[in-house]
């Protein structure tokens, strides 16, 4: 692996392949604003805009976008390190190390106790879009209805731009990056198709139409703003970025306005205006805990503590946050299959052609829940939500129960969002057989079973075994917790059906 690409500009385009560019870009943007009312839909659109893009790789490749460091990543870590301490970053007992199924991570060299400081990354050090970021001014052509989350493009066209700054600041955290990552925007049709059956296909189908988007509007409103941009702005080049932002972005509010200024609470769903990338930090991988980063506003800096004690030789870890396996899958490249927040999303809705339909709308409502929406299959003994226990109650009432719980006073109607919410007997046989075969029917879509692909991976390493390479790996991995948690779920169900308890 090579560090990213930095300064120099390639060669520019011939009239005619420049042209045609355009008509792909156009053909790009075209693609991906056509509707779709079903996955299979929605994975058609992706592969004919897949298709597209590996034409526009294909004319892109000949601007020849020259690398000035060949060096591998991991030679470069020794002129990070050494940047980051000079501009104030702190993390003695602690060193970049490459381990097993990581490739690189955080060692202590040194014994920590849980609460341990272990690194500091001053305000300096964050990697934000500012005021007098390089920019350019390209924003008010491309229509930003149309683009979504416009705070992390803005982020990934800075380290774009840093990326061809021949002198630019931020260059030793740069090269430590990697120069390609496992996110879904680099999957191939068929190790996507992969995901078929599974609650992470839309999302994952969802991101690559979004960030193709992305580029569709930026490489066509781009022409004539900057030259910078104008000849070394490629698809390739964007995923990285995008990539970049999406696995490397942090969870914690810092105040990058000024002193004094509020910044908010901490929350697991973002940093609040904008994300922003915290060099050295954002090498430490995932494991389960809580959160134990935070922006120490006196010091102006943010501050790490050990989330548990670490031994000299250990990976010093962090919490990510409260995401699922899908969450990790689509949007930082990686599963984590002991992930304490993991579960299965089921989509289930109502049939608005039904004779009962209003009245079911209607206790619905009086829930807060949706006619149509996606509901919780969690891990554990609760693996049922009650959001899905509830919408299940109320698909499954009859005429006269439907009216009956319409007339009670609200805090009675919440009762039935209980697990020992007191139905009758048929009406709770009919609630859980309901759930046994709609988690059925969901592990029937994939084209494999729990166990084809349990000793799929069981089989990795031996002689003469399929290789699956790291992303179907992980593909694979994905799959087997899914159907865990399903198979797990269903089980419980069918107990349900049988005896009643928690009812």
């Amino acid at each position: 692996m090579t560090g990213p690409m930095m300064a120099t500009s390639g060669r520019k385009l011939s009239m005619s392949k420049q042209n045609e560019l355009n008509s792909l870009v156009d053909a790009l943007i075209k693609h991906s604003f056509l509707k779709t009312t079903n996955l299979n839909e929605q994975f058609k659109q992706y592969q004919d805009m897949h298709a597209v893009l590996e034409r526009i790789r294909k004319v892109e490749s000949e601007l020849k976008l020259k690398i000035n460091n060949g060096k591998a990543r991991q030679s470069n870590i020794e002129t990070f390190c050494r940047w980051a301490k000079e501009n104030g970053c702190q993390f003695d007992g602690v060193q970049i190390s490459e381990f097993s199924g990581f490739e690189m991570g955080l060692e202590a060299t040194k014994d920590f106790r849980e609460g341990d400081l272990f690194v500091t990354v001053p305000k300096k050090l964050i990697f934000s879009v500012t005021e007098d970021s390089k920019i350019p001014d390209i924003m008010k052509d491309i229509p930003v209805m149309m683009v979504q989350n416009l705070s992390n493009l803005m982020l990934a066209l800075l380290l774009i731009v840093e990326r061809f700054q021949p002198n630019s600041e931020w260059k030793p955290y740069l090269d430590v990056l990697p120069d390609r990552y496992s996110t879904v925007l680099y999957f191939s049709p068929a190790e996507m198709a992969e995901l078929k059956g599974t609650s992470a296909f839309g999302s994952a189908l969802s991101q690559c139409k979004n960030i193709a988007r992305q580029y569709g509007f930026i490489k066509k409103f781009i022409q004539n703003k900057t030259a910078l941009l104008k000849n070394n702005f490629t698809y390739d080049l964007y995923c990285w970025a995008a990539s970049t932002v999406m696995t490397r972005q942090n969870i914690i509010p810092v105040n990058l306005k000024g002193d004094g200024e509020d910044v908010g609470e901490a929350n697991d769903a973002g940093l609040g205006p904008s994300p922003v990338l915290i060099p050295f930090w954002d090498m430490a991988n995932h494991t389960n805990g809580q959160i134990t980063t935070g922006y120490n506003e006196q010091q102006q800096r943010v501050e790490s503590l050990a989330l548990k004690d670490f031994q000299k030789g250990d990976q010093i870890f962090i919490y990510y946050g409260n995401r699922t396996n899908a969450d990790f899958l689509v949007h930082n490249g990686f599963i984590f299959p002991d992930n304490n927040n993991n579960n299965v999303s089921i989509q289930l809705s109502l049939n608005s052609t039904e004779e009962l339909f209003a009245q079911r709308k209607q206790l619905l409502e009086k829930l807060n829940l949706p006619v149509v929406g996606e509901f919780t299959v969690c891990r554990g003994p609760n693996c049922i939500s009650a959001d899905l226990l509830a919408f299940a109650r109320v698909f499954n009432m009859t005429k006269e129960q439907l009216a009956h719980w319409i007339d009670q006073e609200d805090a009675t109607i919440r009762n039935l969002l209980d697990p020992k919410c007191v139905l009758e007997p048929s009406h709770r046989e009919k609630v859980w057989k309901f759930l046994s075969i709609r988690l059925q029917l969901l592990i029937r879509m994939s084209s494999t079973t729990l166990e084809q692909d349990e000793t799929l991976l069981a089989s990795q390493g031996q002689k003469g075994a399929q290789k699956l390479g790291h992303i179907k790996t992980m593909l694979v991995q994905y799959r087997v917790v899914e159907k865990r948690i399903l198979t797990e779920a269903i089980d419980y169900c069918k107990q349900q059906e049988v005896d009643g308890k928690g009812v």
